[in-house]
């Protein structure tokens, strides 16, 4: 049994954990900030903050990371949960 929080998660929060965080790299969605800091409130998620460059100049950007063990004790939490039912595809 896991000492990690993982009731009442959002959509948002399976996301990030799932993803093992948030980069600033374009290949997902930022998180809000109200949801990452949930996270990070309750030990799930890491913030650092980091540094990126474009042609505009650079800029500094808080970045989340799930840990090692968290993600573990995610991952084991997830596949305890009955699967959840198949969703119908929309049609165009």
């Amino acid at each position: 049994m896991s000492s990690y929080d993982f009731r009442d998660l959002t959509t948002e929060h399976r996301r990030l954990l799932d993803a093992g965080g948030w980069a600033a790299d374009g290949s997902q969605a930022a998180p809000s900030r109200p949801a990452a800091q949930q996270l990070v409130s309750r030990g799930l998620l890491e913030a650092y903050r980091a540094v990126h460059e474009d042609d505009h100049g650079s800029y500094g950007v808080t970045e989340y990371y799930v840990p090692l063990d968290v993600r573990t004790a995610w991952m084991n939490f997830k596949s305890r949960l009955p699967n959840p039912p198949e969703q119908a595809e929309e049609e165009p």
